[in-house]
């Protein structure tokens, strides 16, 4: 192609046909920036299927983590909704001037449910990244980013608070666990699957401790309190499972 072009305009030079010459430059000139702004198009294109493919593989990834994170929410409200039910069982019959108890292993159990730790692995590695990129600036799906915001604004804001306020006063009263009750106590009941009530004596020590009563008022009162506010957050994340499922169907192949 370039030989033809070449020869054409040696052709128009030796004929000194100056006009025609300087119309076949023009028309050069304008075939090659038609070239190149050909060119340049298919290279935009490319990349904007470049950048949108990147774009379905991070709202895949964000809707990986938040999956992962409804798990640990669900777990985390079965938790707390254990708490709930053993306080009422438990602080009744410490409140009472008897501490009449009518199921002694039932109110081992409820106590040793008030002892447990909660840690929250991160699983924001694909928001930080997009935070962190600039990406949000064009992130296409104004709906779902700020379903994404919402969701792990709130996230962040509960676990923080949940495990600063509740986790310490939980370590508080295993600790105390640990010094009242015997080995052979703990053996009995915990972590065995087949658990058996302790001695009275474990039982006298949680009526005679006198730091006990306050952290378990405590923590019931922190699980009623964050109980509904994880379920919340749960429901935040699962809407915005189903709205990847739903508008992201095809990212699925």
């Amino acid at each position: 192609m370039i030989k033809f072009f070449r020869h054409i305009r040696k052709s128009l030079v030796m004929e000194n046909k100056t006009s025609k010459y300087f119309k076949y430059a023009v028309g050069e000139i304008i075939l090659v920036v038609i070239g190149i702004l050909i060119a340049l198009q298919i290279n935009n294109w490319h990349e904007a299927r470049k950048q949108e493919k990147q774009i379905h593989t991070n709202i895949l990834s964000l809707a990986k983590d938040i999956s992962i994170d409804t798990l640990e929410q669900n777990r985390t409200t079965k938790s707390l909704q254990r708490e709930i039910k053993a306080g009422k069982n438990i602080i009744a019959i410490m409140e009472s001037e008897t501490h009449y108890i009518s199921d002694s292993l039932a109110f081992i159990l409820d106590f040793n449910a008030f002892t447990g730790v909660y840690n929250y692995p991160e699983q924001t590695n694909t928001w930080k990244l997009l935070n962190s990129s600039g990406s949000l600036a064009e992130f296409p799906d104004t709906i779902l980013l700020r379903m994404l915001q919402d969701y792990y604004d709130s996230y962040t804001s509960l676990t923080t608070n949940f495990s600063e306020s509740g986790n310490q006063s939980r370590l508080d009263l295993r600790k105390i666990k640990y010094e009242l009750f015997l080995d052979a106590d703990h053996k009995k009941f915990f972590p065995t699957n087949t658990p058996k009530p302790p001695s009275k004596k474990a039982y006298k020590a949680i009526f005679e401790d006198k730091r006990i009563l306050p952290l378990c008022r405590y923590i019931n009162g922190g699980a009623n309190f964050f109980e509904p506010k994880f379920i919340s957050v749960q429901k935040k994340a699962e809407a915005i499972i189903r709205y990847i499922k739903l508008n992201y169907k095809s990212l699925k192949q």
